[in-house]
């Protein structure tokens, strides 16, 4: 049996474009509902069935740089520098791609977050009694994760 993958070895790509630095993705979760409902003359256990399900925030972390990109997505759903505070364009959301790799660099895992847009964006905090990375991260609403192994 094959070692398993490690958790260190991944890279995003965000419609279409390779984005470099990610230190840490979370959230690849999906939760179904569970619907129980009783019979009648089948009391002793209720019936269980699949109800709705939803899909997790991901959440995205890596080192600040003069890369706007993260900023420039969260504005296009709300910019602070518009006059009257109106939220941005219709067209926020993204295909965003995860992929985990093995010892040798090569794709083996995919995890595909569809139509992802920016619910929170933010810094990490400033300490000059610190010596660490910048941090800053990004919550990512969507409407599914499909994981694939390639």
């Amino acid at each position: 049996m094959p070692d398993p993958y490690r958790n260190f070895k991944f890279e995003v790509e965000i419609d279409g474009f390779v984005r470099a630095g990610f230190s840490k993705v979370t959230g690849l979760s999906r939760t179904t509902e569970e619907i129980s409902y009783r019979e009648g003359g089948e009391n002793e256990t209720p019936h269980k069935l699949p109800g709705q399900t939803s899909f997790g925030d991901v959440t995205m972390e890596r080192g600040i740089s003069d890369d706007d990109d993260f900023q420039n997505w969260s504005d296009t759903i709300f910019n602070v520098d518009q006059v009257n505070g109106e939220q941005g364009d219709d067209d926020f959301r993204r295909k965003v791609v995860i992929y985990l790799k093995n010892k040798a660099g090569e794709r083996k895992v995919k995890w595909t977050v569809f139509r992802a847009w920016p619910k929170e964006f933010s810094a990490g905090d400033l300490d000059a009694n610190a010596n660490d990375v910048e941090i800053e991260s990004m919550v990512l609403a969507n409407e599914g994760i499909k994981r694939e192994s390639l």
